[in-house]
């Protein structure tokens, strides 16, 4: 077992970047080949698959934090990587077979494997590189999650839809199947990989207990007790709440501009309008990458809060600034670029402030407590988007009503930050 503060491990913090990097990519890359084969099969698959990776996080944080505190973070960690190579491979099989409950069941093995992976990867950051380079080290975990995310979503419906059109529109199975054969095959690599990272002894001493299954409430209350994580925390759930509605917003201006397919549309219509709503995305999310780099390297040796308030502005300046801008103008796009942009640089502190602040033996349960939080206000963007839209507010009033609640939460952290 490794010692903590013994020296900073980059060369082990770049391989969990990797590791969690091909996680990220292979989540969204299955999550989207899947719903590929149900625009393929006439059916809607989005909508479910997107709950079953928010449930596990929902039904499991308190086990999962436990566990990333009980025992070593190393070992779950390279325990879900293999759990995720079994998953994908269930999912070639059902693929290959035809078989859509078994490709969706082994989805949903690989969206339970992301949740305990999650408290022990982000866990593990603190203990490679220590308090002073967290911020920079945090920062990029984020990012390159984020970028992995948009390219595994672009890049999957963009194979599937070059491989429909090479060998044929009755080839929608295998259209998926074998994009999920290299995912599974990396995974293979990356497994091999988590197994030279360093083990920490764990700092946690509480015995399982059953209790754990429904202790959510216990969670919340490590963040809700501590000024420090909570307002962290509040922070961080808020971004995940505006990203979310953002990508929704961008879609339905996306949607509005092309027009409502017609009922019985052509498949291969349809997943082509899904592939461009994805590169529209994709202005917000290459800037947020952009952002988090910046970030990232501006706390490379110390956490600035500072830069979470200037987030804070910059969000708030360019979700105002899409009220008026016409779609499809290049102003339009700078601005969803700004937007992204700000919201990352807002992130990278208060995600650092979070991990550092959490004692070592408490770091799984409060990493865990955060995610159900951002997963709870990921579903209420959802839920507050859909009701503006069914309200008839336009794209332009939905983002005019972000740029208050972001305008409202920055001077919150304001606040929060200035009391020290």
């Amino acid at each position: 077992m490794q010692q903590r503060g013994e020296k900073v491990r980059w060369g082990a913090f770049w391989s969990l970047v990797v590791i969690q990097s091909m996680n990220s990519l292979n989540e969204k890359g299955v999550q989207f080949l899947l719903i590929a084969l149900g625009i393929w099969m006439g059916t809607t698959l989005q909508y479910p698959l997107s709950v079953l990776i928010v449930l596990p996080f929902v039904l499991f944080s308190p086990l999962g934090g436990w566990w990333a505190d009980r025992y070593c973070r190393t070992r779950l960690l390279q325990q879900m990587v293999l759990l995720q190579v079994v998953a994908l491979a269930g999912m070639c099989i059902g693929l290959f077979l035809h078989n859509l409950s078994l490709s969706v069941g082994s989805f949903t093995i690989f969206c339970v494997q992301a949740m305990f992976f999650s408290p022990a990867k982000k866990g593990l950051v603190k203990d490679m590189v220590g308090t002073r380079h967290i911020g920079f080290a945090s920062g990029i975990l984020e990012i390159s999650s984020m970028l992995m995310l948009l390219v595994g979503q672009i890049a999957a419906l963009g194979i599937v839809y070059a491989l429909l059109a090479r060998l044929g529109e009755d080839a929608g199975w295998e259209a998926a199947a074998w994009p999920c054969v290299v995912c599974t095959v990396a995974a293979v690599g990356v497994y091999v990989l988590s197994l030279f990272l360093p083990c920490y002894e764990p700092e946690g001493k509480e015995p399982f207990r059953w209790s754990l299954l429904w202790e959510h409430l216990s969670q919340l209350r490590l963040l809700w007790n501590d000024r420090v994580l909570r307002y962290s925390e509040v922070g961080i759930g808020y971004f995940w709440f505006i990203a979310g509605a953002m990508m929704l917003i961008a879609l339905q201006m996306a949607q509005d501009a092309q027009g409502d397919s017609e009922q019985g549309a052509h498949f291969m219509q349809v997943l082509g309008q899904q592939r461009d709503s994805a590169l529209l995305i994709a202005w917000i999310s290459g800037g947020s990458v952009l952002g988090g780099a910046l970030t990232s390297v501006l706390c490379g040796k110390r956490i600035d809060t500072r830069l979470t308030l200037a987030g804070g502005v910059g969000m708030t300046l360019s979700c105002l600034a899409l009220v008026f801008l016409p779609y499809g103008a290049t102003a339009f796009y700078a601005a969803l670029m700004c937007a992204g942009f700000s919201a990352a640089g807002y992130l990278v502190p208060l995600n650092a402030l979070l991990q550092d602040h959490a004692d070592d033996d408490k770091r799984g349960d409060v990493i865990a407590a955060g995610n159900l939080v951002d997963c709870a206000l990921g579903i209420g963007a959802v839920l507050v988007q859909g009701g503006m839209r069914a309200a008839g507010m336009s794209p332009q009033m939905q983002c005019a009503a972000l740029a208050i609640t972001s305008a409202l939460v920055t001077l919150y952290l304001r606040r929060a930050i200035q009391r020290g």
